[in-house]
């Protein structure tokens, strides 16, 4: 017996050993600019949180919305989006636990902690431990977006999202397109943006039977996952729960009401909805606009989808295509979305980036409208939102143009892809 457990145990460490050599041998081969990187990355986040818990308060909801679900599900001992309705799929409970256990007695410092080290991680991870910096591109690229942002970038579910998004596009550059597709998958089970990868793989993938079926066994995994806690139709509540709502006020679609408060337009204005537990817009054709606004995103989708098949039959190059399909994707849900929060910015980050990873051609003007709407936003969120709310002019418009300029991405999107699906365009 003992000889049997010690055999077990010389076979484990080796096992263990197996793994380990290769990646501290890396890790202690890489380059200084590596470190550099990273140094820089580490820096960034420190001064968000710094700067974040310096003033007004854009962690909010991690230290009051986020923490409480925890403890709630603790003191009524069910688990939300399994057996309690929520307002999100239950994988996104995944942060909310693994931030609860690394700090029980500080729950904003274990989502930091958290949050921090799983960029990190990623960051590492794209530049290959040090043996892929020909990436740095990119990672600064995100490195960048994410500083810009603001605070918010690590306050929120979409940190996460982001975090997968990223993690599935290396996997596609990488030609591992099964991985890619779970790891998108995944990242859409905790907020919703990231669904246009799946759309967009749909389109571009050589076997369209293999990529169903592996849609199919991720999504089985998930749901089997949810059923074996205990789940029941609560599962499913993040679909209708979020339908009533109005205009929020940082959506691209409350431009029109935005630049009626500017001209001080009667009736138009920002209210609190204490229901919902956030701002929206008022104002002729609201309610008449949301109500529709679900119909246009599947129409631009639709739209999107069709230039992806035109393009692709044109014999785009699978990477250029997927980037601007994505990217494309990912913009229509945003922009025809009555849904909008400074965080949603991330969306945009995690498309561009795929498109500075493949190199694509014509991303320039992404890649400057991404870092200047990021900016924007930590300007909209927390700087001026007071004045937003107020109505009063600079802080509105500095929130129009933040959502003019996603509007711009989107129509530079539109344009490239479809110049791609014209055969005599894409190949010259």
């Amino acid at each position: 017996m003992e000889k049997s457990l010690g055999s077990t145990a010389v076979t484990g460490s080796a096992g263990l050993g197996k793994f380990l050599v290769p990646f501290l041998s890396a890790v202690r081969t890489a380059p200084k600019k590596f470190w550099f990187v990273l140094a820089i990355a580490l820096l960034a986040q420190i001064i968000l949180i710094l700067l974040g818990t310096a003033s007004g308060d854009p962690f909010g909801d991690v230290r009051y919305t986020y923490a409480a679900w925890v403890t709630t599900m603790i003191d009524q001992n069910n688990i939300l989006g399994i057996n309690a309705p929520w307002v999100y799929p239950f994988i996104a409970e995944i942060p909310l636990w693994l931030s609860h256990f690394a700090n029980p007695a500080d729950y904003m410092t274990g989502w930091f902690l958290v949050s921090v080290n799983l960029n990190m991680l990623t960051i590492a991870y794209l530049l290959g431990w040090g043996k892929k910096m020909e990436r740095s591109g990119a990672a600064w690229f995100l490195i960048g977006c994410l500083f810009l942002c603001g605070p918010v970038a690590l306050g929120r579910f979409e940190v996460f999202s982001l975090i997968l998004t990223v993690l599935g596009a290396i996997a596609l550059w990488d030609s591992k397109e099964s991985r890619s597709i779970q790891l998108f998958n995944l990242a859409t089970w905790i907020k919703v943006a990231p669904v246009a990868a799946l759309f967009t793989g749909f389109v571009v993938t050589a076997n369209r039977r293999k990529f169903i079926l592996n849609l199919l066994i991720g999504t089985v995994v998930i749901l089997a996952i949810g059923f074996a806690l205990g789940g029941n139709s609560s599962m499913f509540s993040f679909v209708g729960m979020q339908s009533g709502r109005g205009v929020q006020i940082e959506s691209t679609v409350a431009i029109f009401w935005l630049v009626q408060i500017l001209f001080g337009v009667v009736g138009t204005k920002v209210y609190y909805d204490n229901e919902i537990l956030t701002f929206q817009v008022s104002g002729f054709g609201v309610t008449e606009v949301a109500s529709i606004m679900t119909l246009v995103q599947f129409g631009a989708l639709a739209i999107t989808i069709f230039l992806g098949f035109r393009a692709k039959k044109a014999g785009v190059e699978i990477n250029t295509l997927f980037a601007w399909i994505f990217l494309n994707s990912t913009l229509d849900l945003l922009v025809f979305n009555k849904v909008g929060s400074p965080q949603y910015e991330l969306w945009v980050i995690g498309a561009a980036f795929a498109g500075v990873l493949f190199g694509t051609a014509k991303w320039k003007p992404v890649i400057w409208l991404t870092l200047v709407s990021s900016a924007l936003s930590w300007l909209v969120f927390p700087i001026y939102y007071g004045e937003v709310l107020d109505g009063k002019p600079f802080g509105v418009s500095l929130l129009i143009v933040r959502n003019l300029c996603v509007v711009a991405i989107l129509v530079w999107s539109n344009m490239q892809l479809t110049k791609l699906g014209n055969k005599k365009l894409s190949l010259q």
